[in-house]
């Protein structure tokens, strides 16, 4: 049912290109509004000079140096940016995917008053439901604390140098392991909530917690592959782009075409995994219900071998 899921969340991705267009346009102007101080700042430093070419190159860190020396707002624009826009870009992302999950669970055709009507009627729900996950993060997070005690009851208070570099691995491990399931509750609460037009946020967060632990090896087999997936195309992407470096009008024009096509497979990525997620939740959810809802005598019939 994994791969079933994939295959079902890029085909209904693809097949929603309107609403891939609004997430790559929204992703696309946030980029560009962050860009434009920075491009402002850097065009008054360099002036005329030359130096400029080099931008076009591998990054100089000479250069980046020289620029938060010389530029006095730099540093305070910098950390401003760096501080707002993930909030601003999570917000959006936020907003959005209210409206596409529940295009993804009516299976309709993109229209754009049933989309942004979803989008701004989820919205406040799941700015709550967020909030209600803050405790299930920090749970989570707790995890990478386990490693220690494991440690000192194996290995005792001095343990072996190699037992505690590879324990810091462990731990970077345990770290991500609860990032990533954080994610897989938190997503399958918002699905909860939209297939069931559920106001508590509480209940959905409980929702989200009790499938994802309930189908702990196909939800988090289906997030990994879609995190692999993103991982092999950031490593195509990488080696190109560092390839069209060169000074050149044609070069710089390459690379942003590149860069584009990347940022578009994220987007349609993003969207497949939405679809992906409704598409296992919705199977294993109406499997479940109809076996509840068979009699003892058929369950115990269909569960004995033949």
């Amino acid at each position: 049912m994994i791969f079933s899921s994939i295959k079902h969340g890029f085909s209904q991705a693809w097949s929603h290109k309107r609403m891939l267009l609004v997430f790559y346009l929204a992703n696309f102007l946030l980029a560009f509004v962050v860009m434009w101080p920075m491009r402002a700042m850097l065009k008054g430093f360099l002036g005329s000079s030359l130096m400029g070419a080099e931008l076009a190159g591998q990054l100089n860190w000479d250069f980046v140096l020289e620029f938060f020396k010389e530029v006095s707002t730099a540093p305070n624009v910098f950390g401003s940016l760096v501080i707002v826009v993930p909030l601003i870009f999570w917000l959006i992302t936020l907003f959005l995917s209210g409206g596409a999950l529940a295009v993804f669970a009516m299976q309709e055709k993109y229209q754009p008053a049933f989309f942004w009507g979803s989008a701004a009627s989820f919205f406040g729900r799941f700015v709550r439901l967020a909030l209600w996950s803050i405790p299930v993060f920090a749970v989570l997070m707790c995890l990478q604390l386990l490693w220690p005690i494991v440690e000192r009851i194996g290995f005792g208070s001095d343990p072996y140098q190699n037992v505690t570099y590879w324990g810091g691995w462990i731990k970077l491990g345990l770290r991500y392991l609860g990032i990533v399931l954080f994610f897989i509750v938190l997503d399958y609460a918002r699905i909860y909530l939209v297939l069931h037009d559920e106001a508590k946020a509480r209940i959905a967060i409980w929702e989200g917690i009790k499938f994802t632990i309930g189908n702990l090896g196909r939800t988090f087999a289906l997030a990994f592959f879609l995190i692999l997936i993103g991982l092999i195309a950031l490593l195509l992407y990488n080696p190109i782009a560092n390839a069209l470096s060169a000074p050149s009008g044609l070069v710089i024009f390459l690379l942003f075409l590149v860069q584009q096509v990347y940022m578009l497979f994220r987007t349609l990525l993003k969207l497949a995994s939405y679809a992906g997620q409704m598409h296992l939740y919705t199977g294993l959810t109406e499997s479940e219900a109809a076996t509840a809802d068979e009699p003892d005598g058929e369950a115990d019939l269909a569960g004995a071998p033949a």
